[in-house]
């Protein structure tokens, strides 16, 4: 499971060590793309799996807003491999769109990564996440 938060630096050629405790969950290989918000998704390629089903299915491209939306992902999705020190290169277009400079912040999301300059990293509210588990009748 992909939970917690951690840090760590981007060398000069836009490298990064992914923090051990997300290693084992993402495997060798995994997909990095753009997310939401100003940072980037890192997926084991099961889950990257079940997201592009999942878009497919509920996205057909037949409308322009499901082929933009769907580009978004697809088109800025790179495979990546861990290097021998654990390492992944983070492309530079993904670099700017997320404002990726020297320190990185690493927030587990359950099923994915998201990579964040940690400037731009917003905590979530315990109250407002309280209320939004409230509304949709989630025991907690």
């Amino acid at each position: 499971m992909l939970i917690g938060k951690h840090t760590n630096t981007l060398d000069q050629k836009g490298r990064v060590i992914i923090p051990a405790a997300f290693r084992y969950d993402l495997e060798e290989k995994f997909i990095l793309t753009k997310g939401i918000e100003k940072c980037l998704f890192i997926y084991p390629k099961d889950e990257w799996l079940i997201l592009v089903e999942k878009l497919k299915k509920d996205m057909p491209s037949s409308k322009k807003s499901n082929r933009l939306a769907r580009r978004f992902f697809s088109s800025n999705a790179v495979e990546c491999e861990l290097d021998k020190q654990g390492r992944i290169l983070i492309p530079q277009h993904l670099r700017e769109y997320a404002g990726l400079e020297k320190e990185l912040l690493f927030v587990g999301d359950l099923n994915k990564v998201e990579i964040w300059n940690p400037d731009n990293y917003e905590e979530c509210d315990a109250e407002m996440v309280g209320s939004l588990l409230e509304e949709m009748d989630i025991d907690f």
